[in-house]
């Protein structure tokens, strides 16, 4: 493939378990050795499942704040009790940082200024190697919020290291619905990849978000996964996508094989599922046509 710019797709579901990472993963492979992965799902990442990835570095992500108090300062005067909302001080003044949602009306209230609000970490971002290149991914600390902001920061990684690597595609696998990690991962997207099952759950969701990537106005096409387990749901899909112009670049045939690459941690085409080889190749061409980019 030869272009002038690093080109970003972007696989999105609104639904979770519609096949989305497994597509991710199959992309991965059909663009190697010219793309780099990026799992955007921190919440509950799974394309390292299916890649196996190496990590050569890791960093903490630094992001929201907690409520820390000076013991030595504090006089139990239970002010910072009166102003908390979110039952995060007890009786005894102690702050559960588990409940601490970082609003700070503790700290501003203390008379003694014994409360300080500091920034905590909460999540790793990885550098990569897997068979088919360099990956970035990233997991968010438990209980721990600001997975938008950790989206961000796997994108923008992604982006240096592509830069420095002279790759020229990002495969983004996403997360699951339309809040702020989704949002994230659409950041720099040059092409977004809807992943539908024939299903009213994932129909319903599939419609949600690209409601979202239209207000963002970016190039959308639909893949649907597991296409033949109810024809009356996959009918409404072809109908939904003709209505809106959305491009549907292949379908997937259910297949148990595919659960069984995943046990063994292969990506469909690895564990040579014959009748999907040619799909996914032809989905995969349809996608780099539209990015007017070359095969390799």
């Amino acid at each position: 493939m030869t272009k002038e710019k690093i080109k970003q797709i972007t696989v999105l579901s609104g639904k979770g378990g519609t096949g989305k990472t497994t597509i991710s993963a199959a992309l991965a492979q059909l663009s190697a050795p010219s793309s780099l992965m990026a799992d955007c799902d921190v919440d509950a990442p799974n394309l390292h499942l299916l890649l196996n990835p190496k990590n050569n570095s890791s960093k903490r992500f630094l992001s929201g704040k907690l409520a820390i108090k000076d013991v030595e300062k504090c006089t139990n005067c239970g002010q910072c009790l009166e102003v908390c909302r979110f039952d995060a001080i007890n009786t005894s003044f102690d702050i559960d940082p588990l409940h601490c949602e970082g609003c700070g009306a503790c700290a501003w209230i203390c008379p003694e200024k014994a409360i300080k609000m500091e920034i905590q970490p909460s999540g790793t971002i990885y550098e990569a190697e897997t068979r088919f290149g360099p990956m970035v991914h990233a997991i968010l600390d438990i209980g721990a919020e600001n997975s938008g902001k950790l989206v961000s920061e796997v994108i923008q990684k992604s982006q240096v290291i592509a830069n420095e690597h002279k790759k020229e595609v990002i495969i983004v696998d996403g997360s699951p619905g339309i809040g702020c990690p989704v949002i994230a991962a659409l950041t720099n997207a040059d092409l977004v990849i809807i992943v539908v099952e024939p299903t009213m759950t994932a129909i319903h969701d599939m419609i949600r978000v690209s409601e979202l990537i239209q207000f963002f106005k970016l190039l959308t096409v639909v893949i649907i996964n597991k296409a033949t387990i109810n024809t009356e749901q996959r009918e409404r899909i072809v109908e939904f996508c003709q209505e809106e112009g959305i491009p549907i670049v292949g379908e997937v045939p259910y297949n148990l094989a595919i659960y069984k690459a995943m046990v063994k941690g292969e990506t469909v085409l690895e564990h040579g599922i014959s009748d999907l080889n040619e799909p996914m190749k032809e989905m995969w061409k349809k996608c780099i046509d539209l990015l007017h980019l070359k095969e390799n």
